[in-house]
């Protein structure tokens, strides 16, 4: 019983900090690693809810079907190249012959799929810089100023 209260406690935490991440505020972007870390509010969010709350923006939205036009190619490359990298890894293990141009065509396939990659990952920051800029946006009051004048019961108002 106490495994099921705490599955439920961990799910409830996990679905109110996704919500926390689609209210407003700056996405930051910083180097973590060999990776981005992403931050809304003060808090690190993950690839996912970055991508839930860019979905909501329509500009970001936009930057993001460009870029995601990119990640088919570079998925299968790289998967292709992994593939064909490991096969004669499996033959020397096993024992026997391995083709090392095999290898090497895997390598040139894994080296192709970087240029894919980094495109995509280039959108992705194009449509957070998109996001970020509609947020600032939203923030800057607008001036509304009517001249003329309007009719009252009571009197004349004007209003500025």
């Amino acid at each position: 019983m106490k495994t099921y209260f705490l599955l439920l406690l961990l799910g409830f935490s996990s679905f109110f900090s996704a919500a926390s991440a689609q209210t407003g505020g700056e996405i930051i972007v910083q180097k973590k690693g060999l990776g981005f870390a992403y931050y809304q509010q003060g808090s690190q969010i993950s690839k996912k809810q970055l991508l839930h709350v860019l979905e909501q923006h329509p500009e970001a939205r936009k930057e993001l079907q460009k870029g995601y036009r990119n990640a088919l190619p570079a998925a299968a490359l790289s998967y292709v190249g992994a593939l064909l990298i490991s096969y004669p890894l499996s033959k020397q293990l096993a024992g026997n012959q391995p083709n090392w141009l095999v290898s090497g065509a895997g390598a040139g396939l894994l080296t192709f799929s970087v240029p894919f990659a980094g495109a995509r990952m280039k959108r992705e920051h194009l449509a957070i810089h998109a996001y970020n800029e509609g947020q600032y946006l939203a923030k800057r009051p607008e001036t509304d100023l009517r001249i003329g004048y309007a009719y009252n019961r009571a009197s004349f108002v004007f209003t500025f």
